[in-house]
């Protein structure tokens, strides 16, 4: 068995949580490189019924649980939401700090307000964006920090656009089998 590893998401205004990661380091192919991509897997509690909008209309599912994805190098971290039998209800795209080792198998971020909602046919709902301006008019959210967040999100959603133009409306065509990550991602 490996190192426990913990993770703290922390917000702007002081508030923060952590939890232990369930899942642990991939190895993630990019090009003729990889990459390390932090995994962690949790299931709810309370199940709750949602509509989802996919390639053949909107459908009821069952939301029972999510995979999240950290990384060291990009301005936001993902969350697919589940079902009991893997299909997707959605991503969740968190815009942050890359994540941050602050000791020894305990990494955080920061949360930078801003977000994007992903259905699997590729709509994308942006959200909290005036959350996000708030924050950089209290200045809370540097210049910098500014312009590294609209060009992620420009990226992410330059990405499901190119995704859906080249395999159609369902982003889980290009997911992969062995780590999960959905292929706009890895582009993004």
């Amino acid at each position: 068995m490996g190192a426990r590893i913990y993770y703290r998401k922390e917000k702007l205004r002081g508030a923060s949580w952590e939890y232990e990661v369930d899942g642990g380091w991939l190895t993630v192919p990019e090009g003729s490189s990889s990459r390390r991509v932090l995994h962690h897997r949790f299931s709810f509690y309370r199940p709750r019924e949602v509509e989802v909008r996919t390639a053949d209309g909107i459908e009821l599912m069952e939301r029972a649980g999510a995979d999240q994805w950290f990384f060291l190098d990009r301005w936001f971290s993902l969350l697919r939401f589940r079902t009991d039998d893997d299909r997707t209800i959605g991503y969740y795209v968190n815009f942050s700090l890359p994540l941050a080792e602050l000791r020894a198998n305990y990494y955080r971020d920061l949360d930078l307000e801003l977000d994007l909602w992903i259905e699997p046919d590729g709509t994308i709902t942006e959200l909290d964006r005036d959350e996000f301006n708030n924050e950089i008019e209290l200045s809370r959210i540097c210049d910098d920090w500014a312009s590294e967040v609209n060009r992620a999100q420009a990226i992410v959603s330059e990405a499901v656009t190119e995704t859906v133009a080249e395999f159609g409306r369902d982003l889980d065509i290009e997911r992969d089998p062995e780590h999960g990550l959905p292929g706009f991602i890895l582009r993004a």
